[in-house]
């Protein structure tokens, strides 16, 4: 019983259960949402694992494409300008993603879920909504990040393909890709992700249980948003420049 009060009661306890005992946890989520823990620790990590990113894309590479596309004929020295500059803001457009733009994410994702099952005749709060996404989405924000960063460690670089889809595990369709694909097919290839399932799994799990639906209607909702998320990044890769 202690062992499972350590799991549920404090945050890091929390970060820990919604791994290895996502009913508990999030039956205690609902009794007392919190979710100042797992923000902190995806914070840290979006920030930790862009910056190791950004400082192995190509660049030089990048800008003369996105040059390119847009109907100029760069010059070596333009394209060396170019590279300082985004060398120097490389930190901190790192700091920026996991700072600001990560929890901004999580906060319109949390909205758009407490939105849906508020029509659908849920008490649910905002609160309440914001800790179950949070600690739904731990296999994606905890558990692939721990394991992506040994790997882009060993990288010396990246594509903007690559970086674009975030596929640098083997454990999604992206990995079995062949060379040459575009971006488009490789976001939507790293889309159907081991890490993935395992979150749209726990976070069907906590809506049922913190908003007090059934097991049809939460996975209905978060299969749903999960497929509008999907849709949204394959666009993003197929209007960017480049």
């Amino acid at each position: 019983m202690s062992e499972r009060r350590a799991l549920t009661d404090s945050g890091a306890g929390r970060v820990v259960g919604a791994l290895v005992a996502p009913g508990d946890t999030f039956r205690a989520i609902a009794a007392r949402p919190t979710w100042l823990a797992p923000l902190l620790v995806m914070m840290v990590l979006a920030t930790v694992v862009g910056g190791m990113v950004t400082a192995r894309i190509d660049m030089a590479q990048v800008i003369r494409h996105r040059l390119e596309a847009a109907g100029s004929q760069p010059s070596l020295e333009q394209i060396d300008q170019r590279v300082e500059t985004m060398k120097k803001l490389q930190p901190y457009l790192a700091v920026l993603q996991g700072l600001i733009v990560t929890p901004g994410f999580y906060l319109v994702c949390a909205l758009l879920f407490w939105m849906a099952f508020k029509l659908l005749g849920s008490d649910l709060s905002y609160k309440a909504s914001f800790a179950t996404f949070l600690y739904g989405l731990l296999p994606l924000a905890l558990v692939q990040a721990l394991l992506t960063i040994p790997v882009i460690w060993s990288r010396a670089s990246f594509t903007q393909d690559e970086a674009s889809s975030g596929s640098f595990l083997t454990s999604n369709l992206a990995a079995l890709a062949p060379e040459g694909i575009g971006g488009v097919a490789r976001a939507l290839l790293a889309s159907a992700d081991l890490f993935s399932v395992w979150a749209v799994v726990l976070l069907a799990i906590g809506y049922r249980l913190v908003a007090g639906v059934s097991r049809a209607t939460a996975t209905g909702v978060v299969l749903g948003l999960w497929l509008l998320g999907v849709a949204l990044k394959v666009a993003l890769v197929a209007i960017a420049p480049g």
